[in-house]
């Protein structure tokens, strides 16, 4: 008699609790620790032996350790990358590693260190020619057909780049905030967020006359700033706020503080984009003979180690760089093992030090 074909096994439930935990792995869902299998099996609605054989089978594969009284924790999902493609993530860049922030040397260095764990190699790319480029289609289309990649990271980006990367077939992250209207995956500051505070604090010092200071032309995390700023003062009459744009360049930055002191109605409250630059206005005000804080009051959106050894120190904000790194390396290796982030948009709320710039 012929032999009839065998009915496929339906997967056991504990199998089908062991996938929903992979997925939330591989989702972010639980980045560090386990919550307590009691937590776990009402969020997989699932019994909690179904949970306890079903984490058995994710500890043999190595996606967690455990040691008794502590909760499991999690290490990296191992990688499961498409055949045939690159075991390289590419990092484009417009400035070389030695004129970036520390706060991009640190994330850059643990981005590098959590895919290598994972298997994968970074590759850095930096030039401001693709910055600076108004056409830089050609030029990225043939970066990325000489150097294969299993998935690129934008360092920001202008509106042009970002868009040939949205519009290619590409797998692409952002490292920063996306320009209105493109859809790719994004890991950033919540600007907005920060600046509407920052605004607080500065109208809550007794500020009427404030300035947001950054550096033309605009990307997507700046423009975000710029809504936050004004939305603090939609119920504050009688209060001053305006924009104000520099190029970059100490000289630059030095002619447009010159100009906001000589205006009829001059700021005494200053929110500056980068630390760089909150270093140079703070210490222009005081070569002026502006004291800090009692004639003017400065706060930085970003933050960077040297601003510590400044005085007065200067209020800002600060986000954890390795925080910023593995979120940006979960979405990174979802794309590269052949899915796409179900998580498009990561905000992350900075702390903030008040310092004693303000008053």
């Amino acid at each position: 008699m012929p032999q009839l074909p065998a009915i496929p096994r339906r997967p056991s439930l504990i199998e089908h609790a062991a996938k929903m935990l992979r997925d939330g792995l591989i989702q972010g869902t639980w980045e560090v620790k386990f919550p307590s299998e009691r937590e776990l099996g009402v969020q997989l609605q699932v019994s909690r032996p179904t949970v306890r054989a079903a984490l058995v089978i994710l500890e043999r594969e190595g996606w967690f350790k455990s040691e008794p009284g502590k909760r499991r924790e999690i290490i990296l999902p191992p990688p499961k990358p498409r055949p045939n493609v690159s075991k390289t993530i590419a990092l484009l860049s417009p400035l070389p590693l030695s004129e970036l922030v520390p706060f991009a040397h640190i994330w850059t260095d643990k981005l590098r260190e959590f895919l290598t764990k994972a298997g994968y190699d970074l590759q850095l790319h930096m030039g401001r020619h693709w910055w600076r480029s108004a056409h830089p289609q050609s030029e990225l289309a043939a970066l990325t057909e000489q150097k294969p990649a299993a998935a690129w990271v934008l360092f920001s980006g202008t509106e042009r780049i970002q868009r040939w990367f949205a519009e290619s077939p590409l797998p692409c992250v952002i490292s920063g905030s996306a320009h209105t209207g493109i859809q790719l995956p994004s890991v950033d500051l919540d600007h907005r967020a920060t600046c509407r505070h920052a605004a607080g604090q500065l109208v809550s010092a007794g500020h009427q006359r404030m300035v947001f200071l950054r550096q033309g032309p605009s990307n997507a995390g700046d423009s975000e700033s710029e809504r936050g700023f004004f939305e603090a003062f939609r119920t504050k009459p009688g209060t001053n706020a305006l924009v104000a744009e520099h190029d970059g360049t100490p000289a630059g930055i030095l002619k447009k503080v010159d100009s906001l002191l000589k205006a009829p109605a001059r700021p005494t409250g200053f929110l500056v984009t980068h630390a760089m630059p909150a270093l140079l206005v703070a210490s222009e005000l005081i070569r002026r003979g502006i004291n800090i804080p009692k004639d003017a009051s400065i706060v930085c959106r970003d933050t960077d180690l040297f601003l510590e050894y400044f005085s007065p120190a200067i209020a800002r904000y600060q986000v954890d760089p390795q925080l910023h790194a593995r979120r940006l390396g979960r979405l990174v290796l979802q794309y590269a093992s052949g899915g796409a982030p179900k998580t498009r948009t990561v905000r992350l709320m900075p702390k903030f030090h008040p310092a004693e710039s303000i008053a």
